[in-house]
């Protein structure tokens, strides 16, 4: 009697899963195109706000500046810039040969770069 081939056994269950290192690089995606994008935002609505030569757009921009002064928005750019230069350095240091687990610091990223956009939260809301 010949047995079958029998693989090992999924017991871990990480195919079915959301991989850490995937959401890691993810959110470094993510967090770059924010930066990017509130830079070309900012230097737009910088240019208007000053320039005298855009004076009837800001004429018709009167909610301009109120736009920019958003603590939400804020706390979103610190988030994304802790967090793009918090894995950056991981990334240069697993060049280096410095070994890391993925989801300790995945979550440690996490974590403290929401400790940032979470203080600049309470900042406004004067705390």
């Amino acid at each position: 009697m010949s047995q079958g081939l029998t693989l090992p056994r999924n017991t871990t269950q990480q195919a079915e899963k959301p991989l850490h290192g995937n959401i890691a690089r993810w959110l470094h995606r993510i967090t770059g195109m924010v930066i990017v994008l509130f830079v070309l935002v900012h230097v737009v609505a910088q240019t208007i706000l000053h320039v005298p030569a855009f004076a009837a757009v800001k004429a018709d921009m009167p909610w301009l500046p109120t736009v920019q002064s958003q603590h939400w928005v804020h706390a979103l750019l610190y988030f994304s810039i802790v967090f793009h230069t918090l894995y950056g350095l991981k990334l240069l240091a697993s060049e280096t040969g410095i070994r890391m687990g993925y989801r300790a610091s995945l979550w440690s990223n996490v974590a403290l770069s929401a400790l940032v956009g979470l203080r600049e939260v309470l900042r406004y809301a004067g705390i």
